[in-house]
């Protein structure tokens, strides 16, 4: 497949282009994986809880909202690969622009739906559209990054990709909370930010020369294949980010019980939003910094390795401690892993597509891996914590999960072939 550098208009007469510069396609890109993540995350930190409380009260208000995410996820986890196989069948006649689109209109009215919702089957249906829809986008989003940025560069992409996201969740929820607090006026500007946001990418796809694929893309069986016998790292790298995903939701679901009870923070909704803002400016350092690292020295693994390994180490020393300063230099710690990991994983499952031809649906099954994790997550916290465990032993295990994760990234090949 040919990147930004050696790409060819399909158009005869048309000269060739050389080295295209790809800091605007970037730059494109990360405003559209901005408005997504605003639209996949701040309905879940707020409006959903506000919505299913309102609809089916306070006595049954978890079991509602676990069970929408977990119809959520479901969702994201059958059209991202399905859409990923459409967008490789039309990455040569529009350079996947048309499924971004597709994503850009169901989404976005999906998500105007959701804000009038006020039946819990209603709130249901819509946000299970939305994950369809938004997760339509993002199988082409992360496909193009193969099709318009070199291979060089590919760390380096994903962490600014990283950084777009990390302030898409915060200004997403400060928008919501702050500026638009009523839950109609909160959807409107999530729906607002979402259109707006993915709107340029879909006009600049259809404007740069298009991507000419070296075959013909193998059958979805030959994908799952792979999956299975692991021949390139491709499904040491799914493992690794199954287990990094599930380490991290059952991490997090807890904390504010965890403050609480534990650490006896007086006030533990403060104490997450001071723990969440120095984690993202963690993050948003280490995902750019490590991502040109790992660029500059072809070691995505080793820096997944790393970085999985950091965040082991921070959930062993969240599961002893007794005081909050120590809490907050983990969140510190916590930011800065989950941010190279971020980079250098996504860089390091680009390396691993058993065939380009396939890229957006073999990212697709790729990106599973951190959907069903949303689904099971809950569930699994739960477990650990009724058999006896506590909020210490749910840290312990997050630990032990993302030390799995480190030994699925060295089953990686040193150089896989890309």
């Amino acid at each position: 497949m040919t990147t930004a550098e050696d790409a060819k208009p399909l158009q005869a007469g048309q000269p060739a282009v050389s080295r295209r510069p790809w800091a605007p396609f970037i730059a494109v890109l990360m405003l559209a994986y901005f408005g997504a993540s605003v639209a996949l995350f701040a309905p879940v930190e707020n409006v959903l809880p506000r919505l299913i409380e309102s609809a089916a009260g306070g006595q049954h208000k978890a079991v509602y909202l676990g069970l929408v995410t977990g119809l959520g996820a479901v969702a994201a986890l059958i059209f991202n690969p399905v859409a990923g196989y459409f967008s490789d069948r039309w990455v040569t006649s529009d350079n996947r622009s048309a499924v971004v689109a597709i994503g850009l209109a169901g989404g976005t009215a999906s998500l105007g739906l959701l804000g009038l919702q006020r039946s819990v089957i209603g709130i249901a249906i819509c946000w299970t559209l939305c994950q369809a829809t938004i997760n339509i986008a993002y199988s082409s989003m992360a496909a193009s990054v193969i099709d318009h940025v070199p291979k060089k560069d590919w760390g380096f992409a994903w962490g600014l990709l990283a950084v777009a996201q990390a302030l898409g969740i915060i200004l997403g929820f400060g928008a919501i909370v702050l500026v638009f607090p009523s839950v109609t006026g909160g959807m409107t500007a999530v729906t607002v930010m979402y259109a707006i946001s993915l709107l340029p990418l879909v006009l600049l796809l259809r404007r740069l020369p298009r991507v000419q694929l070296s075959g013909a893309g193998r059958p979805v069986r030959e994908g799952l294949k792979a999956l299975l016998n692991g021949g390139t790292g491709y499904s040491a790298v799914w493992i690794g980010q199954f287990l990094m995903e599930l380490a991290n939701s059952i991490a997090l679901l807890y904390l504010y019980y965890y403050l609480q009870d534990v650490i006896h923070y007086p006030k533990p909704g403060t104490g997450q939003l001071i723990l969440v803002s120095v984690a993202t400016g963690a993050t948003i350092i280490a995902t750019v910094s490590i991502g040109r690292l790992a660029d500059r020295s072809s070691g995505y693994r080793r820096y997944a390795m790393l970085a999985t390994t950091l965040l082991a180490a921070t959930g062993f020393t969240l599961a002893v401690i007794n005081s909050w300063d120590p809490v907050i230099a983990c969140a510190f710690a916590l930011g800065a892993g989950y941010g190279a990991y971020q980079s250098v994983s996504s860089a390091l499952s680009l390396t691993v597509l058993p065939d380009r031809a396939s890229a957006a649906r073999d990212l697709g099954i790729i990106n599973i891996a951190s959907s069903i994790p949303q689904v099971i997550g809950p569930s699994v916290a739960a477990l650990v914590i009724t058999v006896g465990l506590g909020y210490r032993g749910l840290f312990a295990f997050a630990g032990l999960l993302a030390l799995g994760a480190c030994a699925a990234f060295s089953r990686v090949p040193a150089n896989p072939q890309a």
